[in-house]
């Protein structure tokens, strides 16, 4: 095993309050990597982040560094709701004229529950579904996107419902019941507005969409654009609602 020094550049409407060191000692499911130490060197164009690891090669400390990275990004997008991305090439942030400051707490936070959420045998895929929504946000392809969205309720849903008879027999239902435990009966439902059949149309969209089955023209087109918003709004939510709900401080 040698050590390398891995350098990305994190993208997105956010500032560090200042210059960034830490360190910690973290296993990853891909490779390992020790006595981490991350530096994050922050200006108004751009933010740089750097991360120690060990591996047989460069290009296996790249893709190592991009996992860590990149659930430390998972984690502070949903602490933030901030569109964030790691990029080996400088993209300058002066683009964004309004940009979220992150401070030392929250990047140090978000740090420790990339590594307390990857190695968590039933939270973990809390983690996952963050990466989803990260993905969702990201994306620029409007199908993706929603996917990407549906999928971070998806994978809370088929891991936290409680297990009886209803949830066994369905996906619908699963969701259903997860959406109860942090929210109550349906009419108490935020940004869905007591719409009792909203999941199951959601979900049909998203059967449609992953399966291929449906004709896409302009129609559908819209019909999934005038979605989009109350998605990502409810994904948003439910993440942080259950995330609560799972003692996970974001």
């Amino acid at each position: 095993m040698k050590i390398f020094e891995v350098q990305f550049y994190i993208v997105g409407p956010i500032r560090f309050e200042n210059n960034l060191n830490f360190q910690g000692t973290i296993e990853l499911n891909v490779g390992r990597v020790f006595n981490n130490e991350i530096n994050i060197q922050t200006s108004y164009e751009s933010n740089i982040i750097y991360s120690v690891v060990s591996a047989e090669n460069i290009n296996s400390a790249q893709k190592v560094a991009a996992v860590y990275i990149g659930n430390i990004l998972d984690v502070l997008a949903v602490m933030t709701n901030c569109k964030l991305e790691i990029s080996l090439f400088e993209n300058r942030n002066s683009i964004y004229n309004i940009k979220t400051i992150v401070n030392f707490e929250e990047i140090q936070r978000a740090f420790q529950l990339a590594i307390e959420l990857n190695l968590h045998v039933q939270n973990n895929k809390m983690l996952c579904a963050y990466s989803w929504y990260r993905k969702g946000m990201n994306s620029d392809n409007l199908f993706d996107k929603f996917l990407s969205f549906w999928n971070s309720i998806l994978i809370i849903s088929n891991t936290y419902f409680n297990d009886n008879e209803q949830t066994r027999a369905n996906v619908i239902n699963r969701i259903w019941d997860c959406f109860r435990q942090v929210w109550g009966q349906c009419s108490e439902w935020p940004l869905i507005r007591g719409n009792e059949n909203w999941v199951k149309e959601h979900n049909i969209i998203r059967n449609q969409i992953a399966h291929g089955d449906v004709t896409i023209g302009i129609e559908y087109v819209n019909k999934v654009i005038d979605k989009i918003e109350i998605i990502e709004k409810v994904s948003y939510k439910f993440l942080r609602d259950f995330s609560a709900l799972k003692q996970i401080n974001l």
